[in-house]
């Protein structure tokens, strides 16, 4: 169903085109031939950057990745990372957050996205956990994850492009570095 594809620089579609800011769609089952399509270019972009081969495809590294960020306007997302819990992989379809923490992080380095060529300085403000649901689509069966540290946020990104939101958007325009004692730092 998904193909193995040479990754391409040329498939990310850039925060100023009109595509990343229309309505994003519920994915309907079955997949299309294009979903699919959209699907595989998904997991061979990001499982190249996890395997250490963006310089390889002259690709920009990344943990995740939104459909949209392929001009492709339904709800999916693809997560591949590792951290202090181990490996993450997850696929996603019509993925939504359905509970978050109250307490808040960010990543001391911030945050960069593959749809934005001009990194913007600071920190992205997120939850610290969030409990996600979506339709597994290795499995084809719907999945509630709870996600943590460097994965919650890369869930809640990822869930943003769904919204036509970036990273940028979650930066404190006044005082970009601002930082509240209790938050957490990844």
């Amino acid at each position: 169903m998904f193909k193995k594809l040479d990754p391409s620089p040329k498939w990310i579609v850039y925060d100023n085109n009109p595509v990343m800011h229309k309505p994003i769609e519920d994915v309907v089952f079955p997949l299309t031939k294009e979903d699919e399509h959209v699907i595989s270019q998904m997991l061979s972009y990001v499982d190249a950057s996890y395997e250490g081969e963006a310089d390889k495809y002259d690709i920009r590294a990344g943990i995740g990745i939104a459909a949209i960020q392929l001009g492709c306007p339904k709800k999916i997302i693809y997560i591949h990372l590792d951290d202090k819990n181990g490996e993450h992989k997850y696929l996603m379809a019509n993925p939504k957050i359905i509970k978050e923490s109250t307490s808040k992080m960010y990543l001391k380095n911030g945050e960069g996205c593959l749809s934005v060529k001009k990194d913007h300085k600071g920190l992205s403000i997120r939850k610290s956990i969030v409990w996600v649901k979506g339709i597994d689509l290795f499995t084809n069966k719907e999945i509630e994850v709870k996600a943590t540290d460097l994965l919650a946020a890369c869930f809640q990104h990822e869930v943003d492009h769904n919204n036509n939101k970036f990273y940028y958007n979650r930066i404190n325009e006044s005082d970009p570095y601002y930082v509240e004692k209790n938050w957490e730092e990844i």
